[in-house]
């Protein structure tokens, strides 16, 4: 998506997060009911999940291992290319057609890595991550019937202040955290 669309999405998301609360605040005090909003980081909650953090890390090291294998391509070009420059010199053209051949067919070899490679990190990201972010969707979800909340926002939006009691960011964090070892020390 272009910035500006992005921009324009962003402020049209905000102006009615904003309308929802104003609403929500001026029906709840009419009919004096008790509107309880929340809020969580989700950014915060991911970066504190231990599942999210060994995603992560497993993502980095691909993507080193990938960018590792295209400098040594990369490498093996530039070779080729000082290699028939020195070559050029000495030669007729003809003889260098081999060295043109074989810097095509590296050039070839490198876009091909790129794009699979790029593909590949995709896939495993979105393997990897996708059961988390649904994980923590039903952890707000969970979270905000269990304790009545009316609604809870991402906090990174709009939100300028909150009381403590109302940031479920920590707690959040914690339950993303038990469930992990849940997972990895069934009883």
């Amino acid at each position: 998506m272009k910035p500006f669309q992005w921009g324009a999405c962003k402020a049209r998301l905000t102006l009615l997060i904003i309308s929802i609360a104003a609403f929500c605040f001026s029906s709840g005090s009419i009919g004096q009911e008790a509107f309880k909003i929340g809020v969580v980081n989700t950014e915060e909650v991911l970066k504190g999940s231990a599942a999210a953090t060994k995603a992560t890390d497993t993502l980095r090291a691909a993507g080193e291992k990938l960018q590792k294998k295209l400098e040594r391509i990369t490498e093996e070009v530039r070779t080729l290319q000082e290699k028939k420059a020195k070559t050029e010199l000495f030669v007729e053209q003809a003889q260098t057609a081999d060295l043109d051949n074989e810097i095509l067919q590296k050039q070839q070899e490198f876009q091909r890595e790129r794009e699979m490679g790029q593909q590949a990190l995709l896939d495993k990201e979105r393997e990897l991550l996708e059961p988390i972010y649904k994980n923590l969707e039903d952890l707000i979800i969970n979270v905000g019937k269990a304790e009545n909340y009316d609604i809870i926002l991402e906090k990174r939006l709009i939100t300028l202040y909150v009381k403590e009691e109302h940031d479920l960011t920590k707690r959040l964090i914690d339950l993303m955290n038990e469930d992990q070892k849940a997972d990895e020390n069934p009883e």
